[in-house]
């Protein structure tokens, strides 16, 4: 209706204008000019997962003295950082703070190492004891593991090590989310877990978990989701950069966040989308809309992030444009969904039987599985999804 209501007054002062040509014609206003993020200003408290008691130990010891030095510029205000790491020989909740001009951990409490630290329960206690300690007007949430998304572990594991597997142990490689020496967390649990917070934010530092069935999982999780729909190379997120820009303003950066992202890994491989969550259930009503048109498609033709023999994770925008011919309802809900979404022209993925580099022509931040009749029961497990189910209603 603005738009209408402003034509209507600029053609009435053009009709007015020729009617009375000597008097002077007023100064159009100026357009607009976009809002500027405003300081936060509210009392936040962030709480940083971190599950590497599972190969990953090396890169978060690294991670968790980037946050220490991050810790320096993070802005003066209520705001408390709370780290949860799991490293194998020790599991701990600590906050950060500041003592003598160092930053330094204090400890919240103590776990015993046996503890499987992806039970839902245990997850749920953690998090409970951080909004003890720190009742905040808001919070955000960082989870570092490995990561497959919506793909069941057990399933993951055959995929990761042949037919015949499922006894053996998985290898220390990406997996659903969350592992813990060789438990696993499946999506479904970890979003219980979490019901009882909700979070401005959720970023996955794992990998894989940008795909769109694992995220609609966490609808009314958070306002805004920050994750990768391929690999996350083991240095993580720039922490050093990450942690004060969370604290800024009130968007909490999350778009410049995902920037210094790719900018962290352009000459290697990445790719970040920023997700809003209030927008996956239209994005799913529009996908449900193009399923019900959606014609055959050649999995081998629609661009995938994996080096799997049949592939888990396609790229979503490009199945739905191979599949029908009226996509435009769809990308707009998609446009409105992802707000963000940056990749680099290749990736490395450690899901064949070597590490490998994979070309990525596209990217539009989410992933999707694509049903393929040779895996029957990747297909049963895919149509047990909450995405899928809503998708095929």
């Amino acid at each position: 209706m603005r738009r209408v209501y402003n034509l209507c007054a600029i053609l009435c002062l053009l009709f007015a204008a020729a009617c009375s040509p000597d008097e002077p014609q007023p100064t159009p206003p100026e357009p607009p000019t976009p809002d500027e993020p405003k300081p936060l200003v509210e009392s936040h408290t962030l709480t940083i997962f971190m599950q590497g008691n599972n190969g990953l130990a090396e890169f978060m010891d690294s991670n968790l003295q980037r946050m220490l030095s991050a810790y320096y510029d993070v802005p003066q205000g209520d705001f408390r950082i709370f780290i949860f790491y799991d490293r194998g020989n020790y599991t701990r909740l600590t906050e950060l703070y500041m003592n003598d001009g160092m930053a330094k951990q204090r400890l919240v409490e103590e776990y015993d190492t046996s503890i499987s630290t992806v039970d839902k329960e245990f997850v749920r206690g953690v998090m409970a004891k951080v909004k003890q300690e720190s009742p905040a007007d808001s919070y955000g949430l960082i989870l570092s593991s490995h990561g497959g998304g919506w793909v069941p572990s057990d399933l993951y594991d055959v995929y990761l090590l042949g037919e015949g597997s499922r006894s053996e142990a998985p290898q220390a490689r990406p997996l659903f989310y969350g592992q813990d020496d060789y438990d696993c967390m499946e999506i479904p649990d970890l979003v219980d877990a979490l019901k009882d917070t909700y979070y401005k934010y959720i970023i996955f530092d794992a990998c894989f978990m940008g795909n769109v069935e694992a995220l609609y999982d966490f609808r009314n999780s958070a306002d805004y989701i920050v994750a990768s729909a391929a690999e996350v190379l083991g240095a993580g997120f720039p922490y050093e950069t990450m942690i004060p820009m969370l604290f800024e303003y009130d968007d909490h950066s999350l778009e410049a966040i995902c920037e210094e992202y790719m900018e962290y890994y352009w000459k290697s491989s990445g790719t970040v989308a920023l997700i809003d969550c209030k927008q996956l259930e239209p994005l799913a009503e529009a996908m449900r809309a193009v399923m019900s048109e959606m014609g055959e498609v050649d999995v081998n033709s629609v661009q995938a992030y994996d080096a799997f023999d049949y592939h888990l994770f396609f790229d979503l925008l490009h199945y739905v444009e191979l599949g029908t011919e009226s996509s435009a309802a769809f990308e707009k809900a998609l446009n409105k969904a992802v707000l963000y979404s940056g990749h680099t022209s290749y990736i490395e993925t450690a899901t064949g039987r070597d590490v490998e580099t994979y070309t990525l022509d596209r990217s539009c931040g989410l992933t999707c599985y694509i049903v393929q009749s040779e895996c029957p029961e990747t297909a049963a497990a895919w149509r047990n999804t909450a995405w899928a189910k809503r998708v095929l209603e």
